[in-house]
């Protein structure tokens, strides 16, 4: 890439074109999460913003999932209220009551143990720290409690190892149950690609 082009890339975001779904919303927070750890500053200059990306991407992806698997697992859990909560623990819950009744229905043979055991690790950890997505935005609650006392501490690194596994549980479950239930071997070429664009 040219430096002209690359400055270009740097300056302008094509915002429209990188905001279609709530997925590419989500997988941007995961980016930027990944982005903030990788980088060179002493983690407490920049703790609170990759947490909140950290934990905004799960939000996201629970809700993108839960949305989806809703049409074929039969459950109505969090139907209701999925745009109207933001509480970590009850998405959780309702993702993994409607991936359960989907791998149960459609018979999938998936051994996604590991990543649910990372997944609900990682789930537990948030819940203690921001169940609500309010402490890493703000230093009190709206009782104008503070919302970490001054020596809480997170292990960062573990909760980057944990998110590896619930990553790949929430990016690919769609994939996963599409390709293995037969969902997507029927469709013409022009259906699926269709199919991709929201």
């Amino acid at each position: 890439m040219n430096s002209n082009r690359y400055e270009q890339s740097r300056r302008y975001s094509h915002i429209g074109m990188s905001s279609h779904s709530n997925s590419t919303y989500a997988l941007q927070y995961l980016e930027a999460f990944r982005v903030l750890y990788d980088s060179k500053e002493p983690v407490d200059t920049i703790a609170l913003p990759m947490l909140y990306c950290l934990r905004h991407y799960l939000e996201l992806a629970l809700k993108v999932n839960i949305k989806y698997f809703s049409e074929y697992s039969g459950s109505r859990s969090m139907l209701k209220n999925l745009n109207g909560t933001h509480k970590i623990s009850d998405l959780a819950n309702a993702f993994i009551e409607h991936w359960t009744e989907v791998k149960r229905k459609s018979q999938l043979k998936v051994d996604d143990s590991v990543y649910l055991e990372d997944f609900n690790s990682l789930i537990e950890e948030l819940k203690g720290l921001d169940d609500a997505a309010f402490s890493f935005r703000f230093s009190h609650d709206r009782k104008e409690n503070k919302n970490f006392k001054l020596l809480d501490k997170v292990d960062i690194e573990r909760l980057k190892r944990l998110l590896k596994n619930a990553s790949i549980l929430l990016n690919v479950s769609i994939t996963v149950f599409e390709d293995e239930s037969g969902l997507m071997h029927d469709l013409s070429k022009e259906q699926v690609l269709a199919a991709q664009i929201p």
